[in-house]
């Protein structure tokens, strides 16, 4: 099972995740402790703007969004992939307002994401920035939220992301989750090495049962974690306390910056 713990980002790990020569790299505290909770005592003060966050899946040919137990602060791209123009508009109305309010939660210091996306764009050979798949630039960072009562959605089926090839041809995916607040017991990331999925890959039923057994990584607070985001993942059910992540993808094309959005 292919995974690394190490205390800083250096290129030939980002690397080794998309060539499957890796599956999950740990990056322990990455980001400060004291920070992880101002964060979320400031998300958890904001209950009307949380949303539940939905997974897209493929039924019938079509783009389906279903729940898995996950709430959001802030509006992810996958709403958009059925072609509805009005949470099209309001993604991209709301780009710049967002990462002002994401940067205001950890403020004087950097932003979980931001700060990610810095050491990246430093130690990754050819850099990164913010994707602009559409010619506009997409929001970089999103925050989720898991709370006890509904985390056994996550556990029982397992799922993959990956961006539809409309918007862009990427030669990997990867998400990366820096952890704000994590349950004593139980949430750990679930991660199967396997062959990464592509884009048009359905999601089979009862896929658990199915898979061999998976990578567990039990994240602490500060940790970031980035994986293979098209291999099946899912997260272990707890009974006490939130799980709640800042969270990005990366996408990466050949010769191009990394690429980030959410």
């Amino acid at each position: 099972m292919s995974v690394k713990y190490s205390e800083e980002i250096i290129s030939e790990d980002i690397k080794k995740l998309v060539s499957s020569e890796l599956s999950v790299l740990v990056i322990k505290n990455f980001y400060p402790k004291q920070v992880c909770r101002k964060i979320v005592k400031e998300v958890l003060s904001q209950p009307k703007d949380i949303e539940k966050y939905t997974h897209e899946v493929i039924v019938d040919g079509k783009v389906h969004q279903e729940y898995f137990g996950v709430d959001r602060l802030g509006v992810p791209f996958n709403l958009t992939y059925n072609g509805n123009a009005l949470a099209k508009k309001r993604y991209y109305h709301d780009v710049t307002r967002a990462h002002s309010n994401f940067r205001q939660l950890s403020k004087p210091l950097l932003a979980p994401i931001d700060l990610l996306r810095l050491q990246l764009d430093e130690r990754y050979n050819l850099g990164a920035t913010i994707a602009s798949f559409e010619g506009l630039k997409m929001r970089a960072g999103i925050i989720r939220i898991t709370e006890s009562k509904y985390s056994h959605m996550s556990e029982e089926q397992p799922h993959f992301d990956a961006l539809p090839l409309k918007y862009a041809e990427l030669n990997a995916q990867l998400a990366a989750n820096i952890y704000l607040d994590v349950p004593e017991e139980g949430g750990e990331l679930e991660v199967w090495d396997v062959q990464p999925l592509s884009p048009l890959d359905k999601t089979p039923s009862n896929w658990r049962n199915s898979l061999m057994e998976p990578i567990r990584i039990k994240p602490a607070e500060g940790d970031l974690i980035i994986f293979n985001c098209r291999m099946p993942h899912a997260i272990r059910s707890f009974k006490k306390g939130k799980r709640i992540t800042a969270q990005v993808f990366i996408g990466i094309q050949q010769e191009r910056p990394l690429q980030l959005w959410n």
